[in-house]
């Protein structure tokens, strides 16, 4: 029973991780195509916004999201095996 709650916890964990990767790439998109005007920004345009992406306090509570989740992923992955093991 304590494993189907770890994955299930797991899965939870990841989903909230993938909707706040997706959202701050897309993010960095529309920055990008703000930038350059055109709908295909260039290399450039694409690495400003990715490093404003990086840096900028807007996107903080993104980063965080992403950040502590994948740290519980991690923390949690090897739980796995304990668990499942007892």
């Amino acid at each position: 029973m304590a494993l189907v709650i770890l994955l299930i916890v797991q899965g939870l964990v990841f989903l909230v991780f993938a909707i706040a990767a997706f959202w701050w790439l897309f993010a960095l998109r529309r920055r990008a195509v703000a930038r350059s005007g055109s709908t295909m920004p260039g290399l450039r345009d694409s690495l400003t916004a990715f490093r404003e992406g990086l840096t900028h306090p807007r996107y903080l509570r993104l980063r965080l999201i992403i950040f502590c989740s994948v740290a519980l992923l991690v923390v949690s992955a090897p739980l796995v095996s304990v668990v499942s093991s007892a």
